[in-house]
């Protein structure tokens, strides 16, 4: 709510069995989208990607329950497509954390929109959380896919980024709370056939990155989810990013 940019805030409440009650101090500024009953993550996000819409909102700026954005999130990322027309999605890196508060790794990509394309061949360049979008962009591409749950984040980046309209700022903009125990096996194995069916979807034959890509995910996918988690944060603080960005205050 302390952003230095003035904003309106949606909470989607994707049919929880106790609405949502908006706290005193947020009334006027927020609104509650309830939806009849739970249709999941997507559905969620198109509801609320419509209601921007229909409002006539030029931004959307997206956050998940749990997680926190710096006070000048907004400021930051409105500047940056301010300043660059052509990007249709900015993100920023991450602080990811685990449920007592200790920081895990920093996840984002250096390198402007071509760095974000080609880490997308792997996996998704940031968090979902940092998502900040222009609503056009967003409802002429489609919105999110219902055809791609548990992978909508990823697979939407890879449509947006077939024309390098895809960006990620350097600086810190959120904490990330996660809990890698948090999925079943069961989850955790559809998420990634769900982001296997999103690569091929949208695949580059002549491109050896494709390839090394999906055969990540290949590899991922017959992975201890525990061995998994120890390979990410090992990626993260000594692989591809090894220090730690700019934290904005």
């Amino acid at each position: 709510m302390a952003q230095t940019a003035p904003v309106d805030i949606c909470v989607v409440d994707d049919g929880s069995s106790s609405p949502i009650v908006i706290p005193e101090f947020a009334k006027g500024r927020t609104q509650v989208l309830r939806l009849r009953q739970n249709g999941g993550i997507t559905v969620a996000l198109r509801a609320g990607v419509q209601f921007a819409a229909d409002r006539g909102y030029e931004f959307i700026c997206r956050l998940d329950v749990g997680d926190l954005s710096v006070p000048d999130r907004v400021q930051r990322q409105l500047a940056h497509l301010d300043e660059h027309p052509g990007i249709d999605l900015v993100g920023a890196f991450a602080r990811v954390l685990d449920r007592a508060g200790a920081v895990k790794f920093y996840h984002g990509v250096r390198g402007g929109p071509w760095a974000v394309k080609a880490y997308l061949w792997k996996n998704s360049p940031f968090r979902h959380s940092s998502f900040f979008i222009r609503t056009r962009a967003l409802i002429e591409a489609g919105s999110y896919d219902l055809a791609f749950n548990g992978a909508e984040d990823y697979e939407l980046l890879l449509r947006l980024a077939k024309t390098g309209r895809v960006d990620c700022l350097s600086e810190t903009l959120i904490d990330d709370v996660i809990n890698p125990t948090g999925i079943t096996e069961g989850q955790r194995a559809r998420q990634l056939k769900t982001r296997l069916r999103a690569q091929l979807r949208h695949g580059a034959p002549a491109n050896p990155a494709w390839y090394a890509g999906v055969a990540r995910t290949l590899v991922v996918m017959i992975t201890p989810r525990r061995l998994a988690w120890r390979i990410t944060l090992w990626n993260w603080n000594h692989g591809r990013v090894a220090t730690a960005p700019e934290r904005s205050r």
